[in-house]
């Protein structure tokens, strides 16, 4: 099976006015299940179909099993294809459509039979192999064009939001049917999406993207806890931003950050002291690092260990149940705003305006310095 190798690829559109996908290098290893994720625009399904042969690189190499394909087309790059849009032919049975890519390429009935009846069955689509595509809704339909693509014998499958026509509840069921099937087929996958839990749930490897960069590569579970940017960290998941600076270098590997004038101070770490005294820094913590406790909670009472927690005071402004969960909205008196999110069982008797304890690990917060465009790195495009 192959490996990819994009080396310092660029593509300009607009005779070089438009640069959507600038400067990337990337390895994509066999067998990898890999989401190249971003906003709109970022240059994620350009970069999809530069590997596909469906555009030429404007500078740079791709390297399939370490042979440069610039001038390979894509039918001959072993490449089975997945789109939003089902690429399906309503006139043609499901057997038709799934041994349509082999008869125009010329394979002998006994191969076509052998390769779309265990296709078929893989996909549990066999018992239909009379009957036309109307008769299935959305999944079905991906289905059947996940089947065509696969009976092909491709090694690598290209999928550009191939869920991204199923309704939410469907989707979230087929995503691991996906990534079960290509895990089974041992195929290299490069899925493109702007859903983030899509990529999070399934993924080996998340290419995160923007403006036509790659801002940071890794595991779900890296980029989650260790995300390298404000956007990265805002991106995947739920985080709350405070604007502060350093107030005091604890020690090399601890600092303390107050949050504006008359806001909290937070003790945080600063590893490989990367922050000096009085930086302007943003700090960062997801919705679900929150705890929260009333004003007259025990904590010398409590089985828990608190001494690496940074504990202060927030009102109350409103909250709300959003079945699974609830979610709480928390002001500063530095005028700065937050969100807790909870377990929808949380057991709390918070009434609107009230002065509530808040707790924060210092593990838990990130720690970035202030951008010169705050709002821009704050924004989800």
């Amino acid at each position: 099976m192959p490996d990819i190798e994009l080396i310092h690829i660029s593509k300009y559109f607009n005779e070089g006015k438009v640069k959507a996908v600038n400067d990337i290098s990337l390895k994509i290893n066999d067998g990898e299940y890999v989401f190249l994720l971003g906003p709109s625009g970022c240059g994620k399904t350009t970069t999809l179909r530069m590997i596909a042969g469906l555009e030429t690189p404007t500078k740079g190499n791709i390297l399939i099993d370490n042979k440069d394909v610039r001038d390979i087309p894509p039918e001959d790059r072993d490449m089975g294809f997945v789109f939003q849009h089902f690429e399906v032919f309503m006139h043609m049975t499901v057997w038709e459509n799934v041994v349509f890519g082999l008869e125009m390429r010329g394979f002998s009935k006994d191969y076509i039979q052998e390769k779309a009846v265990q296709t078929l069955k893989m996909i549990d689509l066999l018992k239909y192999r009379d009957e036309y595509p109307y008769i299935f809704g959305n999944p079905g339909l991906q289905k059947i064009a996940l089947a065509r693509a696969i009976t092909t014998g491709a090694k690598i499958m290209i999928m550009d939001e191939p869920l991204g026509s199923l309704d939410p509840k469907v989707s979230e069921v087929f995503r691991f049917e996906l990534r079960n099937l290509i895990k089974d087929l041992g195929l290299t996958a490069i899925h493109v999406t702007h859903n983030q839990e899509e990529a999070m749930s399934i993924a080996d490897k998340i290419i995160v993207m923007r403006n036509g960069k790659i801002l940071q590569m890794g595991s779900p579970f890296a980029l989650y806890e260790y995300p390298n940017s404000i956007f990265t960290a805002n991106f995947l998941g739920e985080t709350n931003f405070l604007e502060g600076f350093i107030l005091k270098l604890v020690d090399k590997e601890k600092m303390k950050v107050w949050v504006r004038l008359g806001g909290p101070k937070f003790l945080c770490n600063n590893l490989d002291e990367k922050f000096a005294l009085d930086d302007n820094v943003v700090i960062a913590f997801r919705y679900e690092d929150v705890y929260l406790f009333p004003e007259d909670y025990d904590f010398e009472d409590s089985i828990y260990d608190w001494s690496k927690m940074n504990f202060f005071e927030a009102k109350l402004n409103y909250s709300r149940f959003i079945g699974s969960t609830k979610r709480f909205y928390l002001d500063l008196e530095s005028g700065d705003s937050f969100i807790a999110i909870k377990q929808g069982n949380f057991e709390e008797n918070f009434e609107v305006g009230d002065e509530i304890i808040v707790g924060i690990h210092q593990n838990d917060i990130y720690v970035f310095k202030t951008p010169e465009n705050l709002l821009y790195e704050l924004s989800l495009y």
